[in-house]
Parts: structure tokens; sequence; C-alpha cells
């Protein structure tokens, strides 16, 4: 990336997560500057706490091999910017976002716009420039207030709930549910995957409310395919995340998109989405996964023991923002007898080392501390040759391990 994008992106990165700019006017004003370029594609919208990224590369794999133009749009990225804005898999031109980015400092107001508002600005003005029949569209915080909920999406998903970002989103599930469930449109078709009663009861009611047709993706499973099993993502916790994109797709029929059982199941096994359980290429014992929350380290620890593997020597590095004791006790749950290095990365959001050794030591860890990820990493390989080595907590550090072991994206996904 250039230095010029790279700098003015930075400078954005300040306002990423400005309290005083939650809402939908700052993203609307971009857009209609920009000719409304969200009205030249149709949408899926894929909201939640875990498992949205996962959904979104499957939905849009799948549409892809069903021969459709597609746009995906997520977040964060690992390591390069434009990982967050794909049409039929490859990341957007550098130059064109330079020129987009230019005409939007330069409008009225939009020198004061968030991050989130001006990179979905850029994402969906460079959807309609690549001619994008169908954009998956994962929601970055919440629902009802992000970034992304200024489009009408022909269908929208809702993956499981949990607790996250309390400090924006509520103290509790139902609050937390209630923001995710602001992406329900009236009149629209909404997936849904297992949840737990409070969140159920919310979606339940919104659906209701807006008059929208409400999909279990799990009895919608049922009826699958028998010839779909080979999944390319690891991990038990996939299989929940595979069962609400098969019910979204399914639901996309009816929609003018016609997808066979061949590209459903090509979708299906050939859908990638890197960070997420995935073994660096260059160094067979180093494996890494963007658990950040409490519910994600659960899962993480499921996957690991259902595929088999020993207890790792477990990197971890988290956002001051999650809750160190909450996160300690999963990881004694699901790791105990792992060996644990704890370090920071570069965001300024992460929570410092000496926060984090101190929650785990509490949960009854003895805890080694390394000053950033790649000598956090290196420390862990170092300390027991025989074991795996597994990187978990933010997405932040995976990138970052990716920047110094290899296995970034790339342009193409």
């Amino acid at each position: 990336m250039s230095s010029s994008l790279q700098q003015a992106l930075e400078n954005l990165y300040g306002l990423e997560r400005r309290r005083d700019k939650l809402g939908l006017d700052g993203t609307r004003m971009l857009l209609r500057a920009l000719g409304d370029p969200q009205r030249a594609f149709r949408s899926v919208q894929v909201a939640g706490t875990n498992g949205k990224g996962s959904v979104c590369a499957i939905i849009e794999r799948v549409l892809r091999h069903a021969g459709v133009r597609t746009g995906l749009y997520t977040s964060p990225h690992l390591v390069d910017f434009r990982e967050r804005i794909r049409v039929n898999g490859q990341w957007a031109d550098e130059d064109a976002l330079e020129v987009r980015l230019a005409k939007i400092e330069a409008l009225p107001g939009g020198e004061d716009r968030t991050f989130f508002e001006v990179a979905t600005a850029l994402a969906f003005d460079d959807f309609k420039s690549r001619r994008v029949e169908w954009a998956v569209i994962e929601v970055g915080l919440g629902g009802r207030l992000d970034s992304t909920n200024v489009i009408e999406p022909d269908l929208a998903v809702i993956t499981r709930v949990a607790m996250d970002h309390a400090e924006i989103l509520g103290a509790d599930i139902a609050s937390i549910a209630a923001e995710k469930a602001g992406i329900v449109k009236p009149g629209a078709t909404v997936i849904t995957g297992p949840q737990a009663p409070e969140a159920m009861t919310v979606i339940e009611r919104v659906c209701r409310e807006r008059d929208a047709r409400l999909v279990h993706a799990c009895d919608a499973w049922r009826m699958r395919p028998a010839g779909i099993r080979r999944l390319a993502l690891r991990g038990s916790h996939q299989r929940e995340n595979v069962q609400i994109a098969h019910a979204a797709v399914k639901a996309l029929a009816g929609r003018g998109v016609t997808i066979g059982e061949a590209a459903l199941a090509r979708g299906l096994r050939e859908a990638r989405w890197p960070g997420r359980l995935e073994r660096c290429p260059n160094l067979k014992r180093l494996w890494w996964d963007g658990a950040h929350n409490p519910s994600g380290m659960a899962a993480l620890g499921r996957a690991w023991r259902d595929l088999g593997f020993a207890p790792p020597v477990l990197v971890l590095a988290i956002s001051r923002d999650k809750d160190a004791a909450e996160m300690a006790a999963q990881v004694r749950r699901r790791f105990a007898g792992s060996p644990l290095v704890v370090t920071r990365t570069r965001n300024p959001r992460a929570m410092p080392t000496a926060t984090l050794a101190a929650a785990l030591t509490a949960a009854g860890f003895e805890v080694e501390e390394a000053p950033d990820v790649p000598a956090a990493i290196r420390q862990a390989l170092d300390r027991d040759r025989r074991r795996n080595v597994l990187l978990a907590g933010s997405l932040f550090a995976v990138g970052e391990a990716m920047e110094a072991f290899g296995g970034a994206p790339g342009e193409w996904l």
C-alpha cells in the first residue's frame, strides 16, 4: 500500500470508535454525495457477535460459484486495508481507493467523518464501479447504528449473540441482541442460528414488530443435500456458521438467484476465512485464531480439543475493552495444561501486558510476558519444542503475526 494512502487511513483510525458519532447520518451524507452507490447492487447483511466473517465468506463463495458477481465487505483487516473490500475475491485497487478517499475528504464535512463511515462509503462506491450484483456486508459493531445499516438488504442474518463491546452495546445479552436485531427491516427475511433464550426472545419480538419472516438455520439444515460434508473451515464451531450460511443461500433462491447444488457444495467446500484456526504456512508448529471474547475463546478451546491436539503453548494478546477475568476463566477451563505467554499488540486499544498477566495469574496460571507479538511467538516456540503454539485473543495480534511470519490473506481470497 502506498505511503500516502496508508497515512490517510491512519489519520482516520483515530476516529474509529467515537461514541458521539454513533448513528447513520454521516454515512448517508457521504453516500448521497457519491450518488447513493448502495442502490446499485443487492445485498445480504450479517450481524452477530461471533462467526459473522465466516458466514459472510461462505455466502460470498457460494454466490461466486453460482456465477454471481460478488462484493464482500468485512472488518477488521489483518494486514492490508484493501482486504476489507473485495469483488469476486479480489481486493480493491489502491489507486482507485486513493482517488475515492480524496473525493470524500473534499466533501463538505467529509474531513470529520469516522473511519467506519468512510470505509463503508469507499466499499459501496467501489462495488458500484466494479459492477457488483450482490454484496455480502458484515456489520462492524452492533447493527442498529452501525455504518452499514444504511442499506436495504434482501436478507438479514444474525449469528450467535454473546457478550462483547458492553460499554457500547449494553450490559446484558438482551440489550446486545436488540442492537444486532437493528438490521431487521420491515418485511425482511431474517436468518438466525442458535441463540441464548434471552437473545432469541428479542430477535423474535423485533421480527414480529417489523413483519419480518424469521428462519431458524438449524431447521433449514435438516433439509441439506447429502453430499455436503467436506468443509475448508476448521473447528466444530464452524458447523453452526455453515448451517447459517446454508440457510441464507437457500433463502436467496427465492430472490432471483439460481444456486445449484454443485455451486452450494463447492462454495461450502472452498470458503476460506483467514486468521481463524489457521496454521502458519511457514511455521508448522504455529497456529492462530482471532477469538477475541469469552465466547470465542470457549469455541476455540472446543475446536482445538475436537481436532485432537494436545494442549498448546498459548500466546494471548487482547484488547483493553475485553473482560480479562472472564477470558482467563475460559482459558483455565479450555486450555488446562497450556503454558502461557502474554503480550500486547501495537493497536492503541491493546490491553497492557501486565494487566492481562495479572488476570491470568489470579486464575492460577504461571505466565511469561513478552514485549510484542513476534517476540511472544518466538518465546513460545522456544519454551517447548514438542508443542504447537496457538496465538489467540485478537485479530490485530493475528495480523501482526502474519506480518512477521507469513500467511497474510493477499490480493485474492
